[in-house]
């Protein structure tokens, strides 16, 4: 009979290089998966606020037009932050010229309708992303500087009928974090008419340009320039034009 002394037998040997081959694989595999994974569910994640923003910029843009429009004397909105900051800031302007005909004597003269008025705009980060309202349109700017329309603006074109508004988004609060904030706005409309002009043009300066740009030449058909600023030209004729003024007293708490 062979006697087998436990401190010699190499089937204990054995058995814990293979547990420890198997320990190891398993902890490189997870390092692996946790090297390469985590970035994409943090990507992922991120991508989904970004969505979840917009829709609840779309909105505010929808409740902030209606104190534009007159609908309304206030309005209040709770949005959601993600980490980032929501602030009123930002130092865009919009300009609008137009040519008039005098009746009388037949001359064209260039007048300016606004005159670099500025807008602003509220505004939510998500990481290096930013969410915008901005002259009653949504906006998102990207990283690589790409600015895309989220939600149009009430700019409207209609039997011979130009409607601008013209928004003001005063104030400067600010929060940041993570949780609930609220939105409150206030403001009295304007309107100023100008009858039978022609030749419009729109410059507007800022941030979004680029998705006003995408605006004016997609959906709007205008003719269009892009430098530090963006020019829009409506080449009509004997067109009225309606220009809402308001100042948007914006409050973030």
């Amino acid at each position: 009979m062979k006697t087998i002394t436990l401190l010699s037998s190499e089937d204990a040997v054995s058995e814990v290089v293979g547990f420890v081959t198997i320990l190891g694989i398993l902890v490189i595999s997870i390092g692996v998966i946790g090297l390469a994974g985590y970035p994409l569910v943090m990507k992922a994640q991120e991508t989904n606020y970004i969505e979840n923003t917009k829709q609840s910029f779309i909105v505010l843009a929808e409740n902030m037009n209606k104190v534009v429009l007159g609908q309304s004397p206030s309005q209040s909105v709770e949005l959601k932050l993600y980490g980032g900051t929501l602030s009123v800031k930002g130092s865009s302007t919009i300009n609008i010229t137009a040519n008039s005909t005098n009746k009388t004597t037949g001359n064209i003269n260039r007048i300016v309708l606004v005159s670099d008025k500025a807008m602003r705009s509220i505004e939510s980060t998500i990481g290096n992303t930013t969410i915008a309202y901005e002259g009653t349109g949504v906006w998102a700017k990207y990283p690589n500087g790409n600015t895309l329309l989220v939600s149009k603006p009430l700019i409207t074109n209609r039997s011979n009928v130009l409607v601008i508004p013209v928004v003001y988004v005063s104030g400067t609060s600010s929060v940041g974090g993570s949780g609930m904030s609220r939105i409150t706005a206030d403001g009295v409309p304007g309107v100023t008419f100008y009858n039978n002009v022609s030749d419009i043009t729109v410059i507007i300066t800022g941030d979004y340009i680029l998705g006003w740009k995408d605006y004016f030449d997609k959906i709007m058909n205008w003719q269009y320039t892009i430098g530090n600023n963006l020019t829009a030209r409506l080449n009509t004729a004997n067109i009225d034009i309606y220009v809402l003024n308001i100042q948007l007293n914006t409050r973030i708490i």
